[in-house]
């Protein structure tokens, strides 16, 4: 069996893999069940995992730039895995994620819609611009104004696509990307006064290695273990197998002890 790791160097994890055990599950008729271990998630977390093979990219998908500090941040990760005896190897996503990225807006404005119709239920009044942010009134907007074929056809374009990054991954039993592109952002960059949602969504390309798995339904996590040269914490994020949640535990586990974040303090800003 393999050997426990320190419950001193897994305390984060170890809350995580606790929390899962305590919320995943599913009812009779849920339309998504993915499986579930036989041992808990905490008990799996414990254990270093077997030699893994490991892809990895630092190239987003949409084509933007990437801030050198979270290349290095990402390129760090990947060398401390090798370094533990896993296989790791460069793999790109070939994939049109701007146009991804329009079709999951579009199938997610209706959802936001239909919420708050359903809100409009619980207060016994509509829904008017003054309740919310002029951003959120946009998304709001669009998702009444679109048609069911529309909407439909959507939902059925990103299963495609699910299948299709699912796919695309199969060799691994985890794939390392950045969490975000950039650095984090100052505080007003995301305007939530705007009323152009695409001009708003366009700013969201940071994410560009967020959503996709949103799509596909693997398990991911953001672990923090990067920090630029102003003492600022960057994420990598570790996806793995559908339904394996074990797995990516378990490495970011023997991460935690190989890499350790938790006496890192970044700046107290004024």
């Amino acid at each position: 069996m393999a050997a426990p790791i320190s419950c001193a160097a897994r305390a984060a994890l170890r809350d995580t893999a606790a929390y899962l055990d305590a919320v995943a599950g599913a009812l009779p008729g849920d339309p998504y069940t993915p499986p579930v271990p036989d041992a808990s998630w905490l008990s799996l977390s414990s254990l270093a995992p077997k030699k893994l093979r490991i892809g990895f990219t630092v190239t987003p998908p949409n084509g933007t730039a990437i801030d050198a500090d979270v290349k290095a941040a990402v390129l760090a990760t990947v060398a401390a895995l090798e370094r533990l005896g896993h296989d790791v190897e460069e793999h790109d996503m070939p994939l049109d994620a701007d146009a991804m990225w329009a079709t999951y807006t579009n199938m997610t404005c209706v959802q936001t819609a239909a919420t708050f119709d359903y809100h409009e239920t619980v207060i016994g009044r509509p829904v008017t611009p003054d309740d919310v942010e002029p951003v959120t009134w946009a998304i709001i907007e669009r998702g009444r104004a679109t048609s069911g074929t529309r909407h439909i056809s959507d939902v059925e374009q990103l299963r495609q696509v699910g299948r299709d990054i699912v796919g695309d991954l199969s060799p691994y039993d985890l794939f390392i990307t950045p969490t975000l592109t950039q650095l984090p952002r100052p505080f007003g960059y995301y305007d939530m006064s705007e009323t152009d949602i695409d001009r708003y969504n366009a700013k969201w390309t940071d994410a560009v290695f967020a959503f996709l798995f949103n799509i596909s339904g693997q398990p991911a996590i953001s672990l923090p273990l990067g920090w630029s040269k102003d003492g600022v914490p960057i994420g990598v994020q570790l996806v793995g197998r559908y339904g394996d949640e074990a797995t990516v535990l378990a490495a970011s586990a023997q991460l935690e002890r190989e890499m350790p974040w938790r006496d890192r303090r970044p700046p107290v800003s004024g």
